[in-house]
């Protein structure tokens, strides 16, 4: 079956629409998943149960992940594999990071005995990125094997009962990234979605209410809300955080809300913890800066240990 006569060139040969489709698919990002899976395993062949991606200003959290499994005597004999840290930039197609307060590391190891793929230093759609660049490291990690997935960030509180330093639990989301370019035509079916039908629900019970029971437990402040995800980089406005608001979001962040679509499309569970950082637009006295967000976030970085730390351990 040949194409229609393209409009623009008025061309009536213009090839067979299969190959046209199968080169865009060709371009997505998903296409490249083995060349960085390869890369990956030349250095490790630590297959991690939990995959970890920290928001800006959270890499100390990443301190607690060891190369190997807590009691191992050094130089002695193990069946476990030993992790690996590795550069982003170091693996193929993996889009770069720009941002202050994103290292760029991928630390494969572990975490209380637990096998985890931790990623300090996540990409952003406002980085120039299309969206399956930016969720190209959740496909990495299913790919890897992992099917736990915990994300955090850093938030605008737009709730004044939810104010800077505080951890918020994410119970759901606002999608203002848009969708596009997340999936490739049939990936869902494949992975074990029917058709077109979204995962229900995207955030796991059982994650959530695992996390709330360690917040209880260690006595650890742990808000709950509803984050609404824009494409940055500059703040949302004043009306558009009081748009937001009357439509039920609690925080504002410029990342998340796609990692967490693909990664339950994929069949992962996913959980998510914001670290607020600041009040949004229109609530806070003075301008917001990207240093006082790593600032409050880094003080922040203790207690989101806890919290992850123990969900990884007994998830």
């Amino acid at each position: 079956m040949r194409g229609t006569p393209d409009p623009r060139s008025r061309d009536g040969d213009v090839g067979d629409p299969r190959g046209e489709i199968e080169l865009v698919h060709g371009g997505h990002a998903a296409a490249h998943v083995p060349e960085a899976l390869a890369a990956i395993r030349a250095q490790t062949a630590l297959v991690p149960r939990a995959a970890v991606i920290l928001g800006s200003g959270l890499g100390p959290v990443a301190a607690a992940v060891t190369p190997e499994p807590p009691g191992s005597a050094a130089g002695a004999a193990s069946d476990a594999p030993r992790g690996a840290v590795i550069p982003t930039a170091e693996i193929p197609f993996w889009p770069h990071s720009t941002v202050p307060g994103h290292a760029g590391r991928l630390l494969l190891g572990y975490w209380g005995g637990v096998p985890v793929a931790l990623l300090s230093g996540r990409s952003h759609r406002y980085e120039g990125y299309g969206l399956d660049s930016v969720t190209f490291s959740v496909r990495v990690f299913h790919a890897l094997g992992a099917r736990l997935l915990f994300l955090t960030n850093a938030v605008g509180s737009m709730n004044p009962r939810i104010l800077p330093g505080s951890l918020m639990l994410v119970r759901d989301h606002l999608n203002w990234h848009g969708t596009r370019g997340l999936f490739r035509p049939g990936e869902l079916a494949a992975a074990g979605e029917r058709g077109s039908e979204r995962p229900a629900p995207l955030y796991s019970p059982r994650l959530i209410a695992r996390l709330q029971e360690i917040a209880r437990e260690r006595r650890v402040p742990l808000a709950e809300g509803v984050l609404m995800g824009g494409l940055g980089p500059a703040y949302e406005t004043a009306a558009e955080i009081a748009t937001a608001r009357r439509w039920g979001a609690d925080a504002a962040c410029m990342s998340t809300v796609t990692e967490v679509l693909v990664g339950a499309g994929l069949g992962m569970e996913v959980a998510v913890i914001s670290c607020v950082t600041n009040l949004a637009t229109g609530l806070a006295a003075r301008a917001l800066t990207h240093e006082e967000v790593i600032e409050v976030s880094d003080r922040a970085a203790a207690a989101l240990g806890v919290l992850l730390g123990e969900a990884v351990a007994g998830a």
